[in-house]
This record gives C-alpha cells, sequence and structure tokens, in this order.
C-alpha cells in the first residue's frame, strides 16, 4: 500500500482552496440545484442533474434545464402529485431519451410515495455494508418499482440505456454519476456539496471517477487502467484516504475541475508502486 506522500497532500489542499468557489460553482451543473432553497427539492434535483452528468458541461447543464423545467420551482411536490406521461416529450441527452428519463422519474415517483425521500428508500438497506453492495442494491430495487402500461414495453426496449443511466457496480460499471449524487448530497454543505442525507458518513463515499479523473489518476500512478471501472473507483477512494481518511472524496471537485481548465498535475515522484 502506498505511503501518505506530504508534497501532493500540499496540492491536493491547494486546489481544494482554488476551486470551492462560487466562480467555479458557477460554471459546473451543481449550480442548477442551488437554485432549490427545500432540502426535498435540491435532492430531486441533484439526482436528475447527477443521472445527465456525461459528455460536455455546456450540454449537460442546457440538458438537466431542460429536464428540470417541467417541474417547477417545487420539484419534490410536483413528482408526488402530478401526472407524468409525455411530461419530457422530444427530449434528448445524447443516447438519453425524454422516455428514458420518465421511466426513470415514474419510478422515483413511486419512492417518494412510499417513502417520502430518495435517502429513505436508499437506507431500506443496512448501510453499513459496503458501497458496492449499497448502490447495487439501490439500483436493482429501483429498476423493480412498477411502471405503468404504456412504459412497460418501452422499457423493455430501452433496457441497455437504462442500465448506462443508473449503472450498477456489480456490473462492472464505475458508477460516476451516482457516486457523485452521493458527494453531493452526503458531504457537509461546503459552497459545493450540499449535506442532505444523515444515512451514510462521508468516509464510506467513492470516488465519481469519469475519463477526466482518470487521467488525472494515471499521471500520479495510481492506475495503468485505460477504463473508469468500480475498482479503479475503490482503489482511487483507498489512495485518497491517506489524505483525508474520515472524508476520502473532499478533493474531487478540485481535481475535476484542475483537470478540465487545462491545468496540468504537476505530481511529485510517488511513494509506492500499487495500481490498479
Amino acid at each position: 500500500m502506498a505511503q501518505h506522500n506530504p508534497e501532493l497532500a500540499v496540492i491536493f489542499e491547494k486546489a481544494y482552496r482554488d476551486f470551492h468557489s462560487l466562480a467555479h460553482r458557477n460554471q459546473d451543473p451543481i449550480r442548477l440545484v442551488y437554485q432549490y432553497p427545500e432540502p426535498k427539492d435540491q435532492e430531486i434535483a441533484a439526482f436528475l442533474t447527477a443521472l445527465l452528468a456525461y459528455g460536455g458541461v455546456s450540454t449537460i447543464i442546457s440538458s438537466v434545464k431542460k429536464v428540470l423545467a417541467p417541474l417547477g420551482k417545487h420539484p419534490q411536490t410536483y413528482l408526488t402529485e402530478t401526472n407524468l406521461k409525455g411530461l419530457w416529450n422530444g427530449f434528448y441527452h445524447r443516447f438519453t431519451t425524454g422516455d428514458d428519463i420518465e421511466i426513470v422519474m415514474q419510478r422515483i415517483q413511486n419512492v417518494l410515495r412510499q417513502h417520502g425521500s430518495i435517502e429513505n428508500f436508499f437506507i431500506k438497506e443496512d448501510t453499513q455494508q459496503p458501497m458496492k453492495i449499497l448502490l447495487s442494491s439501490f439500483v436493482r430495487r429501483l429498476e423493480l418499482e412498477p411502471l405503468p402500461p404504456h412504459l412497460q414495453k418501452i422499457s423493455e426496449k430501452r433496457s441497455r440505456n437504462l442500465k448506462y443511466l443508473l449503472s450498477d457496480p456489480l456490473r462492472g460499471s464505475a458508477c460516476k454519476r451516482l457516486n457523485l449524487f452521493l458527494r453531493w448530497v452526503v458531504r457537509p454543505q461546503d459552497g459545493i456539496d450540499l449535506g442532505l442525507w444523515r444515512c451514510l458518513s462521508p468516509k464510506q463515499l467513492i470516488l465519481p471517477v469519469d475519463t477526466h479523473l482518470l487521467q488525472t489518476l494515471k499521471r500520479l500512478k495510481w492506475t495503468r487502467s485505460e477504463q473508469a471501472t468500480w475498482k479503479v473507483a475503490e482503489l482511487a477512494t483507498e489512495r485518497l484516504k491517506f489524505f483525508c481518511p474520515e472524508d476520502p472524496i473532499r478533493y474531487d471537485f478540485a481535481l475535476c475541475h484542475l483537470s478540465m481548465s487545462g491545468h496540468a498535475l504537476q505530481v511529485p515522484k510517488p511513494r509506492g508502486n500499487s495500481h490498479a
């Protein structure tokens, strides 16, 4: 196992200070969640925003705005009380369609009506289990939520796309978007993350690894993998525990934006040679 690298700790802390700001939040899809003052509405907005967090940032923001717009100022109330049929007709975000969104949100509507919040549905399982098990259970239980007749055949045809939208770590996925959602709702409110949930601790979170972050991990020599997988995410999280054991993904937002901004991470010589 790698040893703690004090020089890298300084770099991470500087990145955290530089990027955890209102200016950088306003360039990130998370800014759309902050338009809702109520925690119950932020939870819904964060879930939808995270689902669509693939592709270019400007495209993500544009698509999330379109998905959130029909839900009005109080998405949680709207979803609980309203018929969702056709609400997102004509919507496309790369290979996600309005039907995909309607299917997922129909299931979320069931969750809200039965449990009151996504958090309450999530904690149906023992939350001390490994995150891989918790996320897989969440996804598979959500997939079992019933759909109205007009969506049942569509969901079969869109099965592959829906499995991408709500990925399962037991199928090998890094689950970047679900881990991002959890980061937003579990980590303490710090101007970026929201601190909405109490059922999990930040130390249980797994790094949301996407293409940008994978390149950073390779520069750090924490992985040789050409793909973002759950194994890569777990091992990178273990590395980060050396720097902040109680909150290992504290630096996720900063490192992601450091990479996207085009600034090369100046990496000191690593100590230890573990590779995913």
